[in-house]
Protein backbone atom coordinates (compact mmCIF):
# COMPACT_ATOMS: atom_id res chain seq x y z
CA UNK A 1 0.00 0.00 0.00
CA UNK A 2 1.23 3.46 -0.88
CA UNK A 3 0.92 6.08 1.78
CA UNK A 4 2.14 9.62 2.28
CA UNK A 5 1.50 12.58 4.52
CA UNK A 6 0.36 15.91 3.15
CA UNK A 7 1.80 18.86 5.00
CA UNK A 8 3.72 16.97 7.70
CA UNK A 9 7.17 15.61 8.34
CA UNK A 10 8.03 12.58 6.22
CA UNK A 11 7.58 9.07 7.51
CA UNK A 12 10.69 7.16 8.38
CA UNK A 13 12.01 4.87 5.67
CA UNK A 14 12.99 1.26 6.26
CA UNK A 15 15.66 -0.61 4.36
CA UNK A 16 14.46 -4.05 3.30
CA UNK A 17 16.72 -7.08 3.40
CA UNK A 18 17.89 -8.85 0.27
CA UNK A 19 16.76 -12.49 0.19
CA UNK A 20 19.53 -14.77 -1.00
CA UNK A 21 18.79 -17.91 -3.01
CA UNK A 22 18.48 -21.02 -0.86
CA UNK A 23 21.76 -22.51 -2.05
CA UNK A 24 23.64 -19.31 -1.24
CA UNK A 25 21.95 -19.05 2.15
CA UNK A 26 23.15 -22.54 2.98
CA UNK A 27 26.70 -21.60 2.01
CA UNK A 28 26.62 -18.37 4.01
CA UNK A 29 25.34 -20.15 7.10
CA UNK A 30 28.20 -22.59 6.82
CA UNK A 31 30.84 -19.86 6.77
CA UNK A 32 29.06 -17.19 8.81
CA UNK A 33 27.05 -18.67 11.72
CA UNK A 34 23.82 -16.97 12.70
CA UNK A 35 24.37 -14.51 15.51
CA UNK A 36 22.08 -13.90 18.47
CA UNK A 37 20.98 -10.60 16.90
CA UNK A 38 20.04 -11.91 13.46
CA UNK A 39 16.55 -13.13 14.40
CA UNK A 40 15.51 -10.04 16.43
CA UNK A 41 16.78 -7.82 13.61
CA UNK A 42 14.87 -9.84 11.01
CA UNK A 43 11.66 -9.68 13.06
CA UNK A 44 12.06 -5.90 13.40
CA UNK A 45 12.34 -5.66 9.61
CA UNK A 46 9.25 -7.86 9.30
CA UNK A 47 7.18 -5.50 11.46
CA UNK A 48 8.53 -2.47 9.58
CA UNK A 49 7.72 -3.83 6.10
CA UNK A 50 5.04 -1.86 4.23
CA UNK A 51 4.26 -3.26 0.78
CA UNK A 52 3.16 -6.83 0.10
CA UNK A 53 6.50 -7.49 -1.59
CA UNK A 54 8.41 -6.13 1.39
CA UNK A 55 6.38 -8.25 3.80
CA UNK A 56 6.98 -11.44 1.81
CA UNK A 57 10.68 -10.63 1.57
CA UNK A 58 10.86 -10.06 5.33
CA UNK A 59 9.05 -13.33 6.03
CA UNK A 60 11.48 -15.20 3.78
CA UNK A 61 14.39 -13.63 5.63
CA UNK A 62 13.02 -14.73 9.02
CA UNK A 63 12.28 -18.26 7.83
CA UNK A 64 15.74 -18.59 6.28
CA UNK A 65 17.12 -18.39 9.82
CA UNK A 66 15.09 -21.56 10.61
CA UNK A 67 13.79 -20.28 13.96
CA UNK A 68 11.93 -22.53 16.36
CA UNK A 69 8.51 -21.32 17.43
CA UNK A 70 9.81 -20.96 21.00
CA UNK A 71 12.36 -18.33 19.95
CA UNK A 72 10.23 -16.64 17.28
CA UNK A 73 6.96 -16.25 19.20
CA UNK A 74 8.15 -13.83 21.93
CA UNK A 75 9.87 -11.62 19.35
CA UNK A 76 6.74 -11.36 17.19
CA UNK A 77 4.61 -10.92 20.32
CA UNK A 78 6.78 -8.00 21.46
CA UNK A 79 6.19 -6.19 18.18
CA UNK A 80 8.20 -3.34 16.77
CA UNK A 81 10.38 -0.96 18.79
CA UNK A 82 8.47 2.27 18.21
CA UNK A 83 10.29 5.46 17.33
CA UNK A 84 9.51 8.74 19.08
CA UNK A 85 10.52 10.76 16.00
CA UNK A 86 7.15 10.58 14.23
CA UNK A 87 4.71 13.28 13.09
CA UNK A 88 2.50 14.64 15.87
CA UNK A 89 -0.66 16.72 15.93
CA UNK A 90 -3.02 16.98 12.95
CA UNK A 91 -2.04 15.28 9.71
CA UNK A 92 -3.79 14.66 6.43
CA UNK A 93 -2.68 11.26 5.16
CA UNK A 94 -3.34 9.43 1.92
CA UNK A 95 -3.15 5.69 1.26
CA UNK A 96 -4.14 3.37 -1.58
CA UNK A 97 -6.23 0.24 -1.81
CA UNK A 98 -5.02 -2.72 -3.86
CA UNK A 99 -6.87 -1.35 -6.92
CA UNK A 100 -4.85 1.88 -6.76
CA UNK A 101 -7.71 4.14 -5.59
CA UNK A 102 -6.47 6.68 -3.06
CA UNK A 103 -8.20 7.35 0.25
CA UNK A 104 -7.49 10.18 2.64
CA UNK A 105 -7.83 10.33 6.39
CA UNK A 106 -7.18 12.89 9.08
CA UNK A 107 -5.32 11.66 12.13
CA UNK A 108 -4.66 13.49 15.40
CA UNK A 109 -1.66 12.31 17.43
CA UNK A 110 -1.32 13.72 20.97
CA UNK A 111 1.42 16.33 21.18
CA UNK A 112 2.96 14.48 24.12
CA UNK A 113 2.84 11.10 22.36
CA UNK A 114 5.01 8.53 24.18
CA UNK A 115 6.15 5.59 21.99
CA UNK A 116 6.48 3.42 25.08
CA UNK A 117 2.74 3.61 25.83
CA UNK A 118 -0.09 1.82 24.03
CA UNK A 119 -2.74 4.33 22.94
CA UNK A 120 -6.48 3.79 22.47
CA UNK A 121 -7.69 4.57 18.96
CA UNK A 122 -11.05 6.06 17.93
CA UNK A 123 -12.14 6.06 14.29
CA UNK A 124 -15.03 8.40 13.38
CA UNK A 125 -17.14 7.83 10.25
CA UNK A 126 -18.84 10.94 8.84
CA UNK A 127 -22.29 11.32 7.25
CA UNK A 128 -23.40 12.46 3.81
CA UNK A 129 -21.51 9.75 1.94
CA UNK A 130 -23.62 9.76 -1.25
CA UNK A 131 -22.13 13.12 -2.27
CA UNK A 132 -19.22 13.58 -4.67
CA UNK A 133 -15.74 13.42 -3.23
CA UNK A 134 -14.71 16.60 -1.42
CA UNK A 135 -11.67 18.61 -2.41
CA UNK A 136 -11.12 19.86 1.12
CA UNK A 137 -10.68 17.71 4.23
CA UNK A 138 -13.90 18.96 5.84
CA UNK A 139 -15.84 15.71 5.96
CA UNK A 140 -16.16 15.87 9.77
CA UNK A 141 -17.18 19.19 11.30
CA UNK A 142 -15.64 20.57 14.49
CA UNK A 143 -12.90 17.95 14.52
CA UNK A 144 -11.12 19.56 17.46
CA UNK A 145 -14.14 18.84 19.65
CA UNK A 146 -13.49 15.10 19.35
CA UNK A 147 -9.71 14.98 19.59
CA UNK A 148 -8.11 13.83 22.83
CA UNK A 149 -4.82 13.93 24.67
CA UNK A 150 -5.16 10.30 25.81
CA UNK A 151 -6.04 8.71 22.44
CA UNK A 152 -5.24 8.73 18.76
CA UNK A 153 -8.25 9.91 16.74
CA UNK A 154 -8.90 9.28 13.03
CA UNK A 155 -11.41 10.73 10.55
CA UNK A 156 -11.40 8.74 7.28
CA UNK A 157 -13.29 9.87 4.19
CA UNK A 158 -16.09 8.33 2.14
CA UNK A 159 -17.97 9.45 -0.96
CA UNK A 160 -20.45 8.16 -3.53
CA UNK A 161 -18.07 5.61 -5.03
CA UNK A 162 -16.71 4.48 -1.66
CA UNK A 163 -19.54 4.46 0.87
CA UNK A 164 -19.07 3.01 4.33
CA UNK A 165 -21.16 -0.06 3.51
CA UNK A 166 -19.02 -1.22 0.60
CA UNK A 167 -16.17 -3.72 0.58
CA UNK A 168 -13.65 -1.10 -0.56
CA UNK A 169 -14.15 0.68 2.77
CA UNK A 170 -13.56 -2.54 4.71
CA UNK A 171 -10.22 -2.76 2.90
CA UNK A 172 -9.55 0.94 3.45
CA UNK A 173 -10.23 0.95 7.19
CA UNK A 174 -8.13 -2.19 7.65
CA UNK A 175 -5.34 -0.41 5.78
CA UNK A 176 -5.70 2.72 7.92
CA UNK A 177 -5.42 0.62 11.10
CA UNK A 178 -2.38 -1.25 9.82
CA UNK A 179 -0.66 1.96 8.69
CA UNK A 180 -1.12 3.51 12.12
CA UNK A 181 -0.06 0.33 13.96
CA UNK A 182 3.14 0.34 11.94
CA UNK A 183 4.20 3.79 13.12
CA UNK A 184 2.39 4.37 16.41
CA UNK A 185 2.00 2.25 19.51
CA UNK A 186 -1.71 1.42 19.29
CA UNK A 187 -3.55 -0.60 21.94
CA UNK A 188 -5.06 -3.20 19.61
CA UNK A 189 -7.78 -4.06 22.12
CA UNK A 190 -9.03 -0.48 22.54
CA UNK A 191 -9.83 0.36 18.91
CA UNK A 192 -13.42 1.61 18.59
CA UNK A 193 -15.48 2.54 15.54
CA UNK A 194 -17.85 5.50 15.89
CA UNK A 195 -20.11 7.15 13.33
CA UNK A 196 -22.83 9.74 12.82
CA UNK A 197 -25.78 9.55 10.37
CA UNK A 198 -24.49 7.61 7.31
CA UNK A 199 -21.37 6.95 9.35
CA UNK A 200 -23.51 5.39 12.09
CA UNK A 201 -25.07 3.11 9.49
CA UNK A 202 -21.53 2.31 8.38
CA UNK A 203 -20.71 1.33 11.95
CA UNK A 204 -23.44 -1.32 11.81
CA UNK A 205 -22.16 -2.51 8.43
CA UNK A 206 -18.64 -3.12 9.68
CA UNK A 207 -20.06 -4.93 12.70
CA UNK A 208 -22.06 -7.16 10.34
CA UNK A 209 -19.21 -7.92 7.95
CA UNK A 210 -15.77 -7.23 9.52
CA UNK A 211 -15.83 -6.97 13.33
CA UNK A 212 -12.47 -8.59 14.14
CA UNK A 213 -10.24 -5.51 14.68
CA UNK A 214 -12.82 -3.52 16.65
CA UNK A 215 -13.43 -3.50 20.41
CA UNK A 216 -16.92 -2.01 20.11
CA UNK A 217 -19.23 0.08 17.96
CA UNK A 218 -20.87 3.44 18.68
CA UNK A 219 -23.73 4.61 16.43
CA UNK A 220 -25.10 8.16 16.58
CA UNK A 221 -28.27 9.05 14.61
CA UNK A 222 -28.04 6.08 12.23
CA UNK A 223 -30.36 3.28 11.19
CA UNK A 224 -29.51 -0.31 10.18
CA UNK A 225 -32.57 -0.33 7.87
CA UNK A 226 -30.41 1.52 5.33
CA UNK A 227 -28.48 -1.73 4.85
CA UNK A 228 -31.75 -3.54 4.06
CA UNK A 229 -32.53 -1.26 1.09
CA UNK A 230 -31.11 -2.67 -2.18
CA UNK A 231 -30.95 0.87 -3.57
CA UNK A 232 -28.17 1.83 -1.15
CA UNK A 233 -25.77 -0.73 -2.68
CA UNK A 234 -24.57 -2.41 0.51
CA UNK A 235 -22.09 -5.19 -0.27
CA UNK A 236 -23.10 -8.60 1.04
CA UNK A 237 -25.96 -9.80 3.23
CA UNK A 238 -26.60 -8.86 6.85
CA UNK A 239 -26.90 -11.46 9.63
CA UNK A 240 -28.12 -10.23 13.01
CA UNK A 241 -26.35 -12.95 15.00
CA UNK A 242 -22.99 -11.64 13.69
CA UNK A 243 -23.59 -8.63 15.95
CA UNK A 244 -23.26 -10.85 19.02
CA UNK A 245 -19.49 -10.67 18.71
CA UNK A 246 -19.15 -7.04 19.86
CA UNK A 247 -20.96 -4.53 22.10
CA UNK A 248 -22.85 -1.45 20.90
CA UNK A 249 -23.54 2.02 22.27
CA UNK A 250 -26.34 3.75 20.34
CA UNK A 251 -27.98 7.18 20.46
CA UNK A 252 -30.96 8.36 18.38
CA UNK A 253 -33.13 11.45 18.74
CA UNK A 254 -36.90 11.39 19.14
CA UNK A 255 -37.23 14.42 16.83
CA UNK A 256 -34.77 13.14 14.22
CA UNK A 257 -36.33 13.86 10.82
CA UNK A 258 -34.56 10.84 9.26
CA UNK A 259 -34.19 8.14 11.90
CA UNK A 260 -36.38 8.92 14.94
CA UNK A 261 -36.34 6.68 17.98
CA UNK A 262 -39.65 4.96 17.21
CA UNK A 263 -38.33 3.83 13.79
CA UNK A 264 -35.14 2.22 15.12
CA UNK A 265 -36.62 0.51 18.20
CA UNK A 266 -37.97 -2.55 16.28
CA UNK A 267 -34.50 -3.24 14.88
CA UNK A 268 -32.79 -2.72 18.21
CA UNK A 269 -35.31 -4.98 19.95
CA UNK A 270 -34.54 -7.66 17.35
CA UNK A 271 -30.84 -7.27 18.09
CA UNK A 272 -31.37 -7.63 21.83
CA UNK A 273 -33.60 -10.67 21.29
CA UNK A 274 -30.76 -12.22 19.29
CA UNK A 275 -28.36 -11.82 22.22
CA UNK A 276 -26.61 -8.63 21.10
CA UNK A 277 -25.27 -6.34 23.83
CA UNK A 278 -26.74 -2.92 22.99
CA UNK A 279 -26.65 0.11 25.28
CA UNK A 280 -29.37 2.32 23.76
CA UNK A 281 -29.67 5.91 24.90
CA UNK A 282 -32.69 7.57 23.24
CA UNK A 283 -32.85 11.37 23.24
CA UNK A 284 -36.57 12.22 23.02
CA UNK A 285 -36.07 15.95 22.38
CA UNK A 286 -33.08 15.73 20.01
CA UNK A 287 -33.04 15.96 16.23
CA UNK A 288 -30.56 14.77 13.61
CA UNK A 289 -27.60 16.36 15.35
CA UNK A 290 -25.11 15.81 18.17
CA UNK A 291 -26.14 18.63 20.48
CA UNK A 292 -26.20 16.07 23.30
CA UNK A 293 -22.46 15.36 22.99
CA UNK A 294 -21.35 17.19 26.14
CA UNK A 295 -24.01 15.52 28.28
CA UNK A 296 -23.24 12.01 26.93
CA UNK A 297 -19.45 12.21 26.51
CA UNK A 298 -18.81 10.75 29.98
CA UNK A 299 -21.07 7.76 29.19
CA UNK A 300 -19.32 7.33 25.84
CA UNK A 301 -15.94 7.36 27.56
CA UNK A 302 -17.14 4.82 30.12
CA UNK A 303 -18.32 2.52 27.34
CA UNK A 304 -15.04 2.82 25.44
CA UNK A 305 -12.92 2.20 28.53
CA UNK A 306 -15.12 -0.61 29.79
CA UNK A 307 -15.51 -2.47 26.49
CA UNK A 308 -12.05 -3.70 25.62
CA UNK A 309 -11.75 -6.30 22.90
CA UNK A 310 -11.13 -9.95 23.64
CA UNK A 311 -8.72 -10.81 20.81
CA UNK A 312 -9.16 -14.57 21.29
CA UNK A 313 -12.79 -14.93 22.44
CA UNK A 314 -13.98 -18.30 23.69
CA UNK A 315 -17.35 -17.83 21.99
CA UNK A 316 -17.66 -16.89 18.31
CA UNK A 317 -20.61 -16.88 15.91
CA UNK A 318 -20.17 -16.09 12.24
CA UNK A 319 -22.34 -16.27 9.13
CA UNK A 320 -21.44 -15.41 5.56
CA UNK A 321 -22.61 -15.88 1.99
CA UNK A 322 -19.06 -15.89 0.60
CA UNK A 323 -15.89 -17.87 1.29
CA UNK A 324 -13.81 -15.29 -0.59
CA UNK A 325 -14.73 -12.25 1.50
CA UNK A 326 -16.52 -11.57 4.79
CA UNK A 327 -15.56 -15.13 5.76
CA UNK A 328 -13.70 -14.57 9.05
CA UNK A 329 -14.38 -13.56 12.64
CA UNK A 330 -11.34 -13.65 14.92
CA UNK A 331 -10.09 -17.27 14.86
CA UNK A 332 -12.74 -18.94 12.69
CA UNK A 333 -12.78 -18.85 8.88
CA UNK A 334 -15.59 -20.37 6.81
CA UNK A 335 -13.95 -22.02 3.79
CA UNK A 336 -16.73 -23.99 2.05
CA UNK A 337 -20.50 -23.52 1.98
CA UNK A 338 -23.18 -26.17 1.48
CA UNK A 339 -25.64 -28.28 3.42
CA UNK A 340 -24.47 -31.47 5.15
CA UNK A 341 -26.19 -34.25 7.01
CA UNK A 342 -26.61 -33.62 10.71
CA UNK A 343 -26.35 -29.83 10.51
CA UNK A 344 -28.26 -27.57 12.88
CA UNK A 345 -31.38 -25.48 12.46
CA UNK A 346 -30.74 -22.00 13.85
CA UNK A 347 -33.06 -19.11 14.52
CA UNK A 348 -32.25 -16.49 11.88
CA UNK A 349 -33.43 -13.57 14.03
CA UNK A 350 -34.45 -11.77 10.86
CA UNK A 351 -38.04 -10.72 11.51
CA UNK A 352 -39.22 -7.44 12.96
CA UNK A 353 -42.66 -6.24 13.95
CA UNK A 354 -44.00 -2.70 13.53
CA UNK A 355 -43.25 -0.07 16.19
CA UNK A 356 -45.37 -0.57 19.26
CA UNK A 357 -46.14 -4.21 18.49
CA UNK A 358 -43.31 -5.55 20.62
CA UNK A 359 -42.90 -5.29 24.33
CA UNK A 360 -39.22 -4.77 25.20
CA UNK A 361 -37.41 -6.91 27.75
CA UNK A 362 -36.72 -3.72 29.71
CA UNK A 363 -33.10 -3.92 30.94
CA UNK A 364 -32.50 -0.35 29.85
CA UNK A 365 -29.17 0.36 31.57
CA UNK A 366 -26.78 -2.03 33.26
CA UNK A 367 -23.90 -1.61 35.69
CA UNK A 368 -21.22 -4.15 36.52
CA UNK A 369 -20.47 -4.43 40.25
CA UNK A 370 -16.80 -4.23 41.20
CA UNK A 371 -17.34 -7.03 43.70
CA UNK A 372 -18.37 -9.40 40.92
CA UNK A 373 -21.60 -10.12 42.82
CA UNK A 374 -23.86 -9.54 39.83
CA UNK A 375 -25.17 -6.93 37.39
CA UNK A 376 -26.90 -3.82 38.67
CA UNK A 377 -30.16 -3.04 36.86
CA UNK A 378 -29.86 0.73 36.81
CA UNK A 379 -33.06 1.45 34.92
CA UNK A 380 -36.11 -0.65 33.99
CA UNK A 381 -38.13 0.51 30.99
CA UNK A 382 -41.73 1.51 31.69
CA UNK A 383 -44.22 -0.97 30.22
CA UNK A 384 -41.54 -3.59 29.59
CA UNK A 385 -41.67 -7.33 30.27
CA UNK A 386 -39.29 -6.90 33.22
CA UNK A 387 -41.42 -4.18 34.83
CA UNK A 388 -44.60 -6.24 34.34
CA UNK A 389 -42.93 -9.21 36.04
CA UNK A 390 -42.00 -7.09 39.08
CA UNK A 391 -38.33 -6.34 38.45
CA UNK A 392 -37.26 -2.92 39.79
CA UNK A 393 -34.45 -0.49 39.21
CA UNK A 394 -31.70 -1.16 41.75
CA UNK A 395 -32.15 -4.94 41.68
CA UNK A 396 -28.98 -6.99 41.18
CA UNK A 397 -29.20 -9.68 38.51
CA UNK A 398 -27.27 -12.80 39.57
CA UNK A 399 -28.64 -15.58 37.31
CA UNK A 400 -30.37 -16.20 33.99
CA UNK A 401 -31.84 -19.62 33.13
CA UNK A 402 -29.86 -21.18 35.99
CA UNK A 403 -26.61 -19.70 34.68
CA UNK A 404 -24.75 -17.39 37.10
CA UNK A 405 -24.07 -13.90 35.68
CA UNK A 406 -21.47 -11.60 37.16
CA UNK A 407 -20.53 -9.59 34.06
CA UNK A 408 -22.22 -8.23 30.96
CA UNK A 409 -20.41 -10.91 28.93
CA UNK A 410 -21.96 -13.55 31.23
CA UNK A 411 -25.40 -12.07 30.61
CA UNK A 412 -24.88 -12.03 26.86
CA UNK A 413 -23.77 -15.67 26.88
CA UNK A 414 -26.67 -16.74 29.11
CA UNK A 415 -29.25 -15.09 26.84
CA UNK A 416 -27.67 -16.77 23.81
CA UNK A 417 -27.78 -20.22 25.44
CA UNK A 418 -30.58 -22.34 23.90
CA UNK A 419 -33.56 -22.95 26.17
CA UNK A 420 -36.50 -25.32 25.94
CA UNK A 421 -39.19 -22.95 27.18
CA UNK A 422 -40.07 -19.39 26.13
CA UNK A 423 -39.01 -16.48 28.26
CA UNK A 424 -36.16 -16.00 30.69
CA UNK A 425 -35.95 -17.35 34.22
CA UNK A 426 -33.95 -14.86 36.27
CA UNK A 427 -32.65 -14.61 39.81
CA UNK A 428 -32.07 -11.26 41.47
CA UNK A 429 -31.11 -9.88 44.85
CA UNK A 430 -33.10 -6.98 46.29
CA UNK A 431 -31.84 -5.46 49.51
CA UNK A 432 -29.92 -8.67 50.16
CA UNK A 433 -32.94 -10.92 49.63
CA UNK A 434 -33.00 -13.49 46.77
CA UNK A 435 -36.00 -13.33 44.39
CA UNK A 436 -36.93 -15.24 41.24
CA UNK A 437 -38.92 -14.07 38.20
CA UNK A 438 -39.90 -15.47 34.82
CA UNK A 439 -39.82 -12.89 32.04
CA UNK A 440 -42.37 -14.17 29.52
CA UNK A 441 -43.05 -12.41 26.20
CA UNK A 442 -46.67 -11.53 25.40
CA UNK A 443 -48.86 -13.67 23.18
CA UNK A 444 -47.62 -13.12 19.65
CA UNK A 445 -50.95 -14.13 18.15
CA UNK A 446 -52.29 -10.69 19.05
CA UNK A 447 -49.43 -8.85 17.38
CA UNK A 448 -49.32 -7.43 13.84
CA UNK A 449 -47.54 -9.64 11.27
CA UNK A 450 -43.75 -9.44 11.21
CA UNK A 451 -41.57 -8.72 8.19
CA UNK A 452 -38.06 -9.60 7.10
CA UNK A 453 -35.45 -7.27 8.54
CA UNK A 454 -32.71 -7.86 5.94
CA UNK A 455 -33.30 -9.42 2.50
CA UNK A 456 -31.20 -12.48 1.65
CA UNK A 457 -31.06 -13.80 -1.89
CA UNK A 458 -27.94 -15.94 -1.51
CA UNK A 459 -27.34 -19.13 0.44
CA UNK A 460 -25.26 -18.62 3.57
CA UNK A 461 -23.51 -20.69 6.21
CA UNK A 462 -23.16 -20.15 9.95
CA UNK A 463 -20.64 -21.42 12.49
CA UNK A 464 -21.17 -21.11 16.25
CA UNK A 465 -18.36 -22.30 18.48
CA UNK A 466 -17.52 -22.43 22.16
CA UNK A 467 -14.07 -23.21 23.57
CA UNK A 468 -13.56 -24.89 26.93
CA UNK A 469 -9.89 -25.50 27.55
CA UNK A 470 -8.53 -27.58 24.65
CA UNK A 471 -12.02 -28.65 23.55
CA UNK A 472 -13.97 -26.76 20.90
CA UNK A 473 -17.66 -27.50 20.37
CA UNK A 474 -18.99 -26.27 17.05
CA UNK A 475 -22.50 -26.09 15.60
CA UNK A 476 -22.96 -25.35 11.90
CA UNK A 477 -25.60 -24.80 9.26
CA UNK A 478 -24.87 -24.55 5.55
CA UNK A 479 -21.11 -25.06 6.06
CA UNK A 480 -19.12 -27.93 4.59
CA UNK A 481 -15.69 -26.85 5.82
CA UNK A 482 -14.15 -24.27 8.12
CA UNK A 483 -10.70 -23.36 9.43
CA UNK A 484 -9.67 -22.70 13.03
CA UNK A 485 -6.75 -20.39 13.75
CA UNK A 486 -5.09 -21.63 16.92
CA UNK A 487 -2.98 -19.63 19.33
CA UNK A 488 -0.75 -21.12 22.06
CA UNK A 489 -1.99 -18.25 24.22
CA UNK A 490 -5.46 -19.81 24.01
CA UNK A 491 -4.65 -23.53 23.71
CA UNK A 492 -2.12 -25.88 25.29
CA UNK A 493 -0.19 -27.15 22.26
CA UNK A 494 1.54 -29.81 24.38
CA UNK A 495 -1.82 -31.58 24.92
CA UNK A 496 -4.35 -32.92 22.40
CA UNK A 497 -6.85 -30.46 20.95
CA UNK A 498 -10.35 -31.81 20.40
CA UNK A 499 -12.97 -30.45 17.96
CA UNK A 500 -16.58 -31.66 18.04
CA UNK A 501 -18.79 -30.48 15.15
CA UNK A 502 -22.54 -31.06 15.32
CA UNK A 503 -21.91 -33.71 18.01
CA UNK A 504 -19.40 -35.55 15.80
CA UNK A 505 -15.72 -35.68 16.72
CA UNK A 506 -13.94 -33.87 13.88
CA UNK A 507 -10.42 -33.90 15.28
CA UNK A 508 -8.41 -34.92 18.30
CA UNK A 509 -4.65 -34.78 18.42
CA UNK A 510 -1.50 -32.74 18.91
CA UNK A 511 -1.23 -29.64 16.71
CA UNK A 512 2.25 -28.58 15.64
CA UNK A 513 2.93 -24.82 15.53
CA UNK A 514 4.23 -23.39 12.26
CA UNK A 515 6.43 -20.25 12.03
CA UNK A 516 5.13 -19.47 8.55
CA UNK A 517 1.52 -19.39 9.77
CA UNK A 518 2.53 -17.16 12.68
CA UNK A 519 4.16 -14.64 10.34
CA UNK A 520 1.46 -14.73 7.66
CA UNK A 521 -1.35 -13.88 10.09
CA UNK A 522 0.77 -11.38 12.02
CA UNK A 523 1.46 -9.55 8.75
CA UNK A 524 -2.23 -9.52 7.87
CA UNK A 525 -3.54 -8.37 11.25
CA UNK A 526 -0.56 -6.43 12.65
CA UNK A 527 -1.89 -7.37 16.06
CA UNK A 528 0.48 -8.32 18.87
CA UNK A 529 -2.36 -9.69 20.99
CA UNK A 530 -3.99 -11.88 18.32
CA UNK A 531 -1.29 -14.22 16.99
CA UNK A 532 -1.79 -17.69 15.61
CA UNK A 533 0.63 -20.58 15.58
CA UNK A 534 -1.36 -23.17 13.64
CA UNK A 535 -4.31 -23.67 11.29
CA UNK A 536 -6.72 -26.57 11.63
CA UNK A 537 -8.89 -27.46 8.63
CA UNK A 538 -12.18 -29.13 9.58
CA UNK A 539 -14.57 -30.87 7.19
CA UNK A 540 -18.08 -30.98 8.59
CA UNK A 541 -19.63 -34.41 8.88
CA UNK A 542 -16.31 -36.25 8.53
CA UNK A 543 -15.44 -38.18 11.69
CA UNK A 544 -11.87 -38.17 12.99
Amino acid sequence: MNRSIIGARGWRRWTTLFVWPASVVGFLVAVAPITAQDLPRAVDEFWAAESIAEVEEAISTVLALKPGIESLWPLVRAGISYDGDVPLGRQLVTRSNADGVEYRYLVYIPDDYDPGRRYPLRVYLHGGVSRPRRDEADWWRNQDRYTRSDSIVVFPEAWGDAMWWQANQIENLAGVLNDLKRDYNINENLVHLLGVSDGATGVFYHAFKAPTPWAGFLSFNGHPVVLANPATGADGQMYVTNLRNKPFFVINGGQDRLYPVNSVVPFFQLFVDAGVYLDFQPKPESGHNMEWWDEESANIDAFVVGQGRQPLPDRVVWETESTERFNRAHWVVITELGDVSGQNSFDDFNEITPPGARVPLGFNRLGQLDSGAGILLIDIMVGSIAESAGVSAGDVLVGVNNIPVATVDDLRAAIQTPRETPGLSIRIERDGQPLSFVLTPPDRSTMPPSRQAFPRALMSGRVQLLRNGNEIRVATRGVQAYKLLLSPEQFDFTAPIKVITNDVESFEGIVEPNPRILLDWAARDRDRTMLFGAELEVRVGVQN
